[in-house]
């Protein structure tokens, strides 16, 4: 049962991940309760974690009371008891995009985030791709997307002589 509330995606978030269509506020909470159960597989939800998270729903959809409400919803999520498995068998998008990849990509970017990728939040990661089915090889290249990504981050940020 969906609450009828939906998120409006913005011309990036079309751009980023293909996102076409509203995004049902309930499975935008399964998906962003399973990306914070992922990154506090450490036992901590480092606030830089959550904060990409954020940052990066800040930039994906449209301003509006249920964008304000599902990021206060996000900040009072439960994550420590929350089951990953549970979480995951809830997920329907219908989307063009293999939303499955692009759940493990933004796990492992948030787990990155407070500059630690710890060997929980790994392990972490591999137990949701095996739930979602994704091959350790596609797993193992997202991570190293995201290795790369942050590394020309920092390379651009010291081209343009700014602290790294």
């Amino acid at each position: 049962m969906t609450s009828g509330k939906s998120l409006q995606p913005t011309p990036y978030g079309n751009k980023r991940y293909n996102i076409t269509k509203p995004i049902d506020f309930e499975v935008a909470m399964n998906y962003g309760g399973t990306l914070m159960a992922i990154a506090g597989a450490d036992g901590e939800l480092a606030e830089a974690e959550l904060q990409w998270y954020i940052d990066e729903q800040e930039m994906l959809l449209v301003e509006s009371e249920e964008k304000k409400e599902y990021i206060e919803a996000l900040r009072q999520f439960d994550w420590k008891n929350a089951k990953v498995e549970e979480l995951l068998s809830s997920l329907k998008y219908d989307f063009p995009l293999n939303f499955r990849r692009t759940l493990l990509y933004q796990g492992i970017k948030m787990c990155r985030a407070d500059g630690n990728y710890h060997d929980k939040e790994k392990a972490s990661v591999a137990k949701a791709a095996e739930i979602l089915g994704i091959e350790r090889s596609v797993a193992v290249s997202l991570e190293s997307l995201a290795e790369l990504e942050d590394s020309a981050e920092r390379l651009r940020l010291a081209l343009f002589e700014t602290d790294v």
